[in-house]
């Protein structure tokens, strides 16, 4: 009988009852089900996002490899056109070399490059690039080859002043930026910024590459003045180079002897 027993509103107690306790727990479990469902639809989504992010990253960095490779092109053409260029202006045979490392011991400014006996390399070349006189071949292996450069204190190059006539010795003083040339007299007047060319007076270099630009001049008591010079190349910062013979002449029948290391 108390089982039937109802309220005032006709509900019956136990009714009242079940419902007040499961009426809770439904509530409970339909929010459950709502946030399971809500975090399950945002963990996909997460996945699926970071997944194009991957593949979006991915792409990125590919076209960004390729702008890389094409502008590593354009420069290097644009380097070889320029070494060609300089090689038709020259009139006489040059090789293109790639410098491929810092060879610098006991003192030495050398950078080695990817030619050497089996491209047809030989001590004592010339090497030059768009810029201006690099140094000169020091070693030679089968396939690399050691430049000497222009900057080392053991370098020696004939070169004049643009509107001087005397000439005088371009040697290095160990800075990749700063030369200077000896032998050059007292009388003659040179003007900061005038151009500094070879002779081809020293059977190594070619005439009329350009080494430097005068930096100052001062005469000295010993008849020589004190001659400083900025090279032309970028001596810090080698890429490309041309590996250039020697010809007495332009008709260029035999290679002059070059200078003793």
């Amino acid at each position: 009988m108390s089982v039937q027993l109802k309220d005032n509103s006709g509900v019956l107690y136990v009714e009242r009852t079940v419902n007040a306790v499961s009426i809770p727990v439904v509530t409970a479990s339909i929010k459950l089900t709502r946030w399971v469902k809500k975090t399950y639809k945002t963990y996909f989504k997460n996945v699926h996002a970071q997944e194009e992010n991957r593949e979006l990253r991915e792409e990125i960095f590919k076209l960004r490899t390729r702008l890389l490779l094409k502008r590593n092109l354009e420069y290097e053409n644009r380097h070889l056109k320029r070494l060609l260029s300089l090689r038709r202006k020259l009139e006489r045979p040059g090789l293109t070399a790639t410098v491929i490392g810092n060879a610098s011991f006991s003192g030495m400014n050398l950078v080695l490059i990817d030619r050497g006996e089996r491209d047809g390399v030989k001590k004592n070349m010339a090497v030059v690039c768009e810029d201006g006189l690099v140094g000169r071949v020091w070693k030679v292996f089968a396939r690399q080859s050691q430049v000497q450069l222009v900057s080392d204190p053991a370098s020696g190059f004939a070169v004049r002043v643009e509107g001087a006539k005397s000439a005088g010795l371009l040697t290095g003083v160990g800075d990749l930026r700063i030369g200077s040339i000896r032998y050059f007299p007292n009388n003659e007047i040179l003007t900061k910024g005038a151009r500094v060319i070879t002779t081809g007076g020293d059977g190594i270099c070619p005439a009329g590459i350009e080494a430097g630009t005068v930096l100052s001049a001062i005469p000295t008591e010993n008849f020589f003045q004190n001659i400083k010079v900025t090279f032309s190349a970028p001596l810090t910062n080698l890429e490309q180079v041309l590996v250039v013979p020697y010809y007495a002449s332009s008709s260029g029948a035999k290679q002059g002897k070059g200078k003793k290391s």
